[in-house]
């Protein structure tokens, strides 16, 4: 894609048809990992990866199953459902503690963080998502069946780079 508001519109196209097919292999063990941590102690949890794992994607599938309000860590929304996804959150331990007194003030059970980093605190269960081989060539096989959009030949490390080379 040759411009940022082409890749802008791909994505809102990818987010508007959501659905459990659409997650990669890697994005499907983390949120099965993620939905076994759903009670206290794990009042907040942290999904970490390298830009383009597919993060972003992941909250956009939970909020679309109903599992979690997604939102920016920059500016947290009201949570309609009983968990709140912060994206971009912050990883250093000071930020993420600050976080803990919005479960009782929103009324929510948990704080799913997504960040590029783990999360700096040892007793927070966080779960790394990758971007495999068979994560590419799952989600080339969907931007095909959805859109008939091919991916060029290439070794991508990630989805953003990915995307970036369709023409």
């Amino acid at each position: 894609m040759s411009s940022k508001r082409e890749r802008h519109i791909l994505n809102s196209r990818i987010r508007d048809r959501i659905a459990g097919d659409w997650l990669t292999p890697s994005q499907q063990i983390v949120v099965e990992t993620l939905r076994k941590f759903d009670a206290p102690p794990h009042r907040v949890v942290n999904i970490y990866g390298q830009e383009g794992t597919g993060k972003s994607f992941v909250g956009w599938y939970l909020e679309r199953e109903g599992y979690a309000t997604y939102g920016s860590y920059a500016k947290i929304p009201q949570p309609t459902l009983p968990r709140l996804l912060l994206d971009d959150a912050e990883s250093g331990k000071q930020a993420t503690r600050s976080l803990r007194p919005l479960l009782e003030k929103l009324g929510i059970k948990q704080i799913i963080l997504l960040t590029r980093r783990r999360v700096d605190e040892s007793a927070m269960p966080a779960f790394e998502l990758l971007c495999t081989a068979d994560d590419l060539a799952h989600f080339a096989a969907n931007l095909y069946r959805h859109f008939n959009l091919v991916l060029p030949e290439g070794s991508f490390t990630n989805f953003h780079t990915a995307l970036s080379h369709l023409t």
